[in-house]
């Protein structure tokens, strides 16, 4: 009798640790996808849940790859992208992503498609109140060539040699 009840005890006990490993509380993040109006691309803020562990800057980075849940709004940053890191000191935040930000061509290149894939990143960081300027690396460099790509040009027209700050003026707003 003693030894049952062990063992219920004892398979109680790993049912509740287990189910409460397996409940991670999610937070919401603020993300930027692209959205198309008339003729013109904006970004536009889309609200997701994320798992905050182990890192929440990089949780909502991963959400931002993952794309949006909407069929009205369109991914800006490669599938197959990995984050690698996301540091933050005195203000800026240093997001660092694997070679595909650079080398996957399944967004295409334009002027327009590289200003929404760097501030849809810039966005999303800065929307935590610690983060005022964004440095977006591959491969942990800022410049330098990776399969024929130079990471400081980026997709070709803006480049990666700089700091960002938020961009206002490419979101569209949400409709009330």
């Amino acid at each position: 009798m003693k030894k049952s009840y062990f063992i219920l005890i004892f398979a109680s006990i790993c049912m509740l640790l287990f189910s409460l490993s397996a409940c991670t509380p999610k937070q919401e993040v603020t993300v930027y996808f692209a959205a198309e109006e008339d003729t013109d691309f904006f970004l536009k803020a889309q609200t997701i849940e994320v798992d905050p562990s182990p890192d929440l800057y990089q949780a909502s980075l991963n959400a931002l790859i993952e794309g949006p849940e909407t069929d009205a709004l369109f991914a800006t940053l490669p599938p197959d992208t990995s984050v690698y890191a996301v540091t933050v000191e005195n203000g800026l935040a240093i997001a660092d992503f694997s070679k595909e930000l650079l080398t996957d061509t399944s967004i295409p290149r334009s002027s327009t498609t590289e200003t929404l894939a760097i501030f849809s990143i810039v966005n999303t960081l800065t929307e935590f109140d610690e983060i005022q300027k964004v440095r977006i690396t591959i491969e942990g460099q800022q410049t330098g060539e990776i399969e024929g790509y130079y990471i400081e040009d980026f997709w070709g027209h803006i480049g990666l040699g700089q700091d960002f700050t938020r961009n206002q003026n490419i979101i569209i707003e949400n409709d009330s």
